[in-house]
């Protein structure tokens, strides 16, 4: 007869748990937070240096030139004189070039990467026929008084003219665009803000853009071709229109009203 030996029953060990992940690295990240924002703080604390840089330039100036951090402000006079504001903290002074050659004056100042609260501003006269063009990263623009047009651009901040004489070119990513010309072309575009100009004489072209704001054209009494459209908010035009008029008006906002007429 066969015997049947009966199997030992195996029993199973308990799969081990996986360890919980140490947490020291929160700890590391908390420690590393903390040590951020007290040096931030203690920069912040920290008086910023500042230094002016007068230049006038002797000769006729039929073109000036600024290209700086900061915003600028320059009013038509006699001559072309400027100041030139820096401010910095840490890693020594903003580099500002300045130059002079065949009537066309040149500022240039630049903020290197490794250089805190770092600015450069532009303010003072410039000869009333002089072309003016102006770029500035992050700072408004302020133009008044010169007759042979103006090239302004910058990325932050709002731009402002005053009785300015030839073609304008004004843009800015983030502010508005307000103030009175004399007469010339006009192109304006904001990605962010108003648009409030007031056009005294003639031109051919006025063109007014923006992604979000309210536009506001004052124009001479005239027949005009207008084009004008806003995606959300409401349309008033209260000049005489005539799709073969010489003179055009474009108005574009995505989010605004129009308002186009003529000086009471």
């Amino acid at each position: 007869m066969t015997s049947i030996t009966p199997t030992p029953e195996v029993q199973s060990t308990p799969e081990e748990q996986p360890r919980r992940p140490r947490r020291v690295w929160l700890w590391v990240l908390l420690v590393l937070i903390v040590l951020g924002g007290a040096v931030a703080f203690a920069i912040w604390l920290l008086p910023t240096s500042t230094a002016t840089q007068n230049e006038t330039f002797v000769g006729e100036v039929g073109q000036l030139i600024i290209d700086v951090t900061g915003g600028v402000d320059l009013i038509a006079g006699d001559q072309t004189e400027v100041t030139i504001t820096k401010e910095w903290l840490l890693a020594g002074e903003p580099n500002v070039e300045v130059t002079y050659e065949n009537g066309v004056a040149r500022v240039e100042g630049e903020c290197s990467w490794f250089q805190i609260n770092c600015t450069t501003r532009v303010s003072g006269t410039v000869a009333s026929d002089a072309v003016v063009e102006v770029r500035t990263s992050a700072g408004s623009i302020d133009v008044s008084g010169t007759t042979n047009g103006v090239d302004l651009e910058t990325s932050a901040g709002s731009v402002n003219v005053g009785d300015i004489t030839g073609p304008a070119r004004l843009v800015t990513s983030a502010g508005n665009i307000t103030g009175s010309l004399a007469d010339g072309d006009v192109q304006a575009e904001t990605s962010a803000g108003r648009i409030e100009l007031v056009v005294l004489g003639e031109f051919t072209s006025l063109s007014a853009s923006t992604s979000a704001g309210n536009v506001d054209l004052t124009v001479p009494d005239d027949v005009y071709d207008v084009d004008a459209d806003t995606s959300v908010g409401s349309v008033n035009i209260s000049v005489r229109t005539d799709p073969s008029a010489v003179r055009h008006i474009f108005a574009e906002t995505s989010a605004g009203s129009i308002t186009i007429g003529t000086a009471p």
